[in-house]
């Protein structure tokens, strides 16, 4: 067992304040307090008026109904009926229907619970129920109806994707059979297998009207019985070692990760469409009938140099988009893959839709919405045709704090946008925007397609099964087209092909680009005897002849043809990092990237003395996506000037993570000298910052390197000299003065709701810290990581929604940090959560107060696991405070750390 417990005053104080406020409570959490009987007018739902949200000029928004969120939960998804009225679901459990009052009135909305309940799963030899924990279950505790993500009116029917109802995950069709306006027929389609927050999700109507189009998260299996794939052949690729996530999240999750699939009406036929997505919650279709997303970023990435913020994707046939899991995340600029429309920046993506058919100005029909969850900003992304696909430009079109965004519609009669907010037993409304502006409303005809996306278009009917032959000769003159997704679409339709019909030609090819392209669907689909005439066709391309934007494609190439045929013989390996040191280092950074992890993996005996050096040489501030990212994040929380001012001593340094990532590697070439060189970095990063498991990636490169250091000890030597100082989270808090009190989610709500003025802000900071919050949670990429990041709290909670979080922990626990049961062979019972797996054990870490200090429990020991329905985090952490200490600590975390927010205006 290794151990990091907190310093000893940080241990004393989070001691003495359990013992002065929470006599239910203790390091292991409790069952929470059972409801009371009677409602207190404090607990009254209470949403964000419309008046306190920011929104676009000439646009008006009305709250239509305020969720009974005791009673009709917290909406996630959202669709209109053959009638006008809007069906929406609970993500726990019903499902409702809503008559909107009439434009021109924002009351009167009529609201009533659909009746239908999920039948028994016919017995489907493929369905493998998916166990779904406690969060689940309704707010009255009894088990959800529906716990739907996704959902679609079409054909005369309700179609359903079932994501949170424990052994009953997939899609649903249910039907009006007796004209009664109730759903009579309910019918079980096809399997899903995922559940949670990267499970089953969205539905849309395909563009030919006859098909359904699904997105799934990256935790959910694609259909066991799925009879087509657009894409083939697709893998990991990672030329060395990937490294999982630091915390254990997402870890054995291979491709396609997330992707987007389609199936007919009655589901009889399943087909992949796309993937390579982290967690894209909708999807959208333009008037062209072009398909867009909006997928999430691994918050926890933060500061590494895989991290992608979230961005929104123009999803084509046979497309990937790059998630693998873990350090393994492909960049953008991997020619196997393809990049984002435009990046948005840290976030958590919900609905999407097209303002086709909205009573907006043309430029506002023609764009895609996309929801924020987290920071509470619906985007308007306006399109501009970029060659075969587009580039995009982002606006706020609405803001609000609190405004949890979950789903979004056009109304197909009154052209009003309505929008959801929601999620996580969140405090759900339903909204509606209109235009009230000059700007002509009429009806706006799509953009034309560009010749080069009619062409893409015209590839992409080659990637259906059954295509012949003849077909090779179509697609091999855009092997070379200096568009690139047409050049995707090309190789996308060469790999349906059998290798045979075209090897030789792809062997031969003389156009570099057209080569590269047919080399790399050759690697991706060929046996390995192709491995020895690959080299040779790839040896004859002239690094240095190539221009800047055709070199990475070449070092992809070559990364491609040993991903997929294997490590070459000593003597090749040898000849080919020959060839390779010349070129490192060199002058492009991403170039420099590749060529290390390739010389490394050719075993080059000189990558080493080279690369080493580069841990000194700091890219140039303001280059990295991450930090913009952050800036953009504390940005939106009017925070910009503290992430400015604080770069040059917090920014983590990417291209020096990604040298010593891929150094950890190395076993050729190292001297005792370079080694002290390489362990002396680790010293330089103390003061980086970045997501919950970015200083667990940097000390994991540590641990793995000293694993390949082979004299014992200089080993020793050598970690006490990287080994990094315990983290101290007790910095600048503040004792409480109490005296505290036993808070109720009411008490606590009717002293903190309207009352947040004048407040202290170093008090608030102080308290942060004193509470123990800053332990389990990131703020501001400070801070532990076993809880939520609450950023943007301010922007997704009501005060009532913070204090439930707050004070019943347990009552709604996200998959992404759930803990699990474990009972043991020799009868005793272990609580925690997963954060690894080492040689056949698990670490389990089961304090969240020493998130360091791990067990060790072999896996053949272990007789059953199952989700336990208690959070880490005691309730009642904030019972040793005053009122006016939590008034502080309130505004504090709803500012996002802002000292400038109008809550401490004097």
């Amino acid at each position: 067992m290794t151990s990091s417990a907190p310093f000893p005053s940080q241990l004393a104080r989070l001691t003495a304040l359990l013992l002065a406020g929470l006599t239910a409570a203790s390091l292991v959490a409790q069952e929470p307090k059972a409801k009371a009987a009677k409602r207190n007018p404090a607990e009254l739902p209470a949403a964000v008026e419309p008046s306190a949200l920011n929104v676009a000029p000439g646009f008006k928004v009305e709250l239509i109904y305020t969720v009974p969120k005791d009673e009709q939960g917290s909406w996630v998804a959202l669709t209109p009926d053959n009638k006008g009225r809007l069906i929406a679901a609970d993500q726990y459990g019903s499902l409702y229907r809503i008559t909107p009052p009439a434009l021109g009135s924002s009351t009167g909305a009529k609201v009533e619970q659909l009746a239908a309940t999920l039948p028994a799963i016919p017995d489907v030899a493929d369905f493998e129920p998916v166990p779904t924990p406690k969060r689940a279950q309704s707010a009255a505790g009894k088990p959800p109806a529906i716990g739907a993500h996704g959902l679609l009116y079409a054909n005369d029917s309700l179609y359903v994707m079932v994501d949170e109802v424990p052994g009953k995950q997939g899609l649903w069709r249910l039907r009006d059979t007796k004209g009664t306006d109730q759903f009579d027929e309910i019918k079980f389609l096809r399997h899903m297998k995922g559940s949670g927050e990267h499970g089953p999700h969205a539905l849309v109507l395909g563009p030919d009207g006859k098909s359904i189009y699904f997105a799934n998260g990256n935790h959910t299996d694609l259909p066991a019985r799925m009879e087509k794939s657009r894409a083939v052949r697709w893998d990991e690729d990672h030329l060395l070692p990937r490294m999982w996530d630091a915390r254990g999240h997402a870890k054995n999750k291979f491709a396609p990760g997330g992707y987007v699939g389609r199936t007919d009406f009655d589901g009889k036929s399943v087909e992949l469409f796309a993937l390579g997505f982290r967690n894209q919650y909708d999807i959208a279709f333009d008037q062209n009938g072009e398909l867009f997303t909006y997928d999430s970023d691994m918050e926890w990435d933060q500061g590494s140099p895989w991290y992608m913020p979230t961005r929104i994707n123009h999803v084509v046939d046979a497309g990937d988009y790059g998630w693998r899991s873990g350090a393994g995340r492909w960049p953008a600029y991997y020619a196997d893959s393809l990049p984002a429309v435009i990046d948005i920046g840290p976030g958590c993506p919900t609905g999407t839709v097209f303002g086709t058919g909205a009573k907006f100005p043309a430029k506002y029909q023609r764009a895609l919405y996309a929801c924020d969850w987290t920071y509470g900003t619906l985007y308007a992304i306006h399109l501009t045709p970029d060659g075969a696909t587009y580039r995009g430009e982002k606006e706020e079109f609405i803001t609000g704090k609190p405004l949890p965004l979950t789903d979004l519609i056009i109304h197909p009669t009154d052209g009003a946008m309505y929008f959801t907010v929601g999620g996580r037993r969140t405090q759900a409304a339903l909204y509606r925007v209109t235009y009230t502006g000059t700007e002509s409303t009429a009806p706006a005809k799509a953009l034309p397609l560009t010749p080069q996306a009619e062409l893409r278009r015209k590839l992409e009917t080659l990637h259906a099964e059954g295509t012949g032959p003849d077909a090779i000769a179509t697609l091999w003159p855009h092997l070379s087209n200096p568009d690139r997704f047409v050049r995707f679409a090309a190789r996308a339709a060469l790999e349906r092909q059998r290798p045979e019909n075209w090897a030789s030609r792809a062997l031969n090819e003389k156009n570099p680009q057209a080569a590269i392209e047919a080399i790399i669907a050759l690697a991706r689909v060929g046996e390995k005897f192709y491995q020895p005439r690959l080299i040779e066709a790839l040896s004859r391309l002239d690094f240095f002849a190539q221009p800047a934007e055709r070199q990475l494609p070449l070092l992809r190439a070559w990364q491609l043809v040993f991903t997929r045929t294997g490590k070459p013989d000593a003597a090749t390996c040898a000849a080919l990092a020959k060839k390779f040191d010349p070129l490192f280092p060199h002058a492009d950074r991403l170039v420099n990237r590749e060529l290390v992890s390739l010389l490394i993996f050719l075993d080059s005996p000189t990558v080493v003395a080279k690369a080493v050096p580069l841990l000194s040489v700091s890219e140039a501030v303001g280059t990295a996506p991450e930090e913009q990212a952050s800036k953009s994040l504390l940005a939106r929380n009017d925070n910009y000037g503290k992430v400015v001012n604080s770069v040059s001593d917090s920014r983590s340094d990417r291209q020096q993570i990604m040298m010593a990532y891929n150094l950890r590697n190395a076993t050729v070439g190292w001297t005792p000298k370079l080694r002290v060189e390489f362990f002396s970095w680790f010293a330089r990063t103390a003061t980086w910052k970045g997501g919950n498991s970015f200083s667990g990636f940097i000390q994991n490169i540590r641990t793995e390197t000293l694993a390949n250091v082979p004299d014992a000890a200089e080993r020793a030597a050598l970690n006490a000299l990287s080994k990094p100082a315990a983290a101290n989270f007790s910095a600048g808090a503040l004792t409480p003065k109490g005296p505290g009190r036993d808070y109720s989610v009411a008490d606590a709500t009717a002293l903190l709701q309207g009352q947040l003025t004048g407040r202290n802000f170093a008090q608030g900071k102080g308290l942060f810290a004193a509470t123990a919050c800053m332990v389990c949670h990131r703020f501001n990429n400070e801070g532990g990581g076993v809880g939520p990041d609450l950023s943007g709290a301010g922007n997704r909670y009501s005060v009532k929604d913070l204090m439930e979080n707050i004070l019943e922990p347990s009552k709604v626990i996200s998959d992404q940090y759930d803990s699990q049961q474990f009972d043991l062979a020799d009868g005793n019972t272990l609580v925690g959560r997963v954060v690894g797996e080492e040689n056949g054990e698990l670490l389990i870490m089961s304090n969240p107060f020493a998130p360091d200090e791990k067990t060790r429990v072999k896996s053949a020991d272990i007789k059953s696991r199952k989700t336990y329905p208690v959070s880490m985090m005691p309730p009642g952490l904030i019972n040793a405070l005053n009122p006016e200490e939590l008034k502080d600590l309130t505004a504090y975390i709803l500012s996002g750390g802002n000292p400038q927010d109008k809550m401490f205006a004097k």
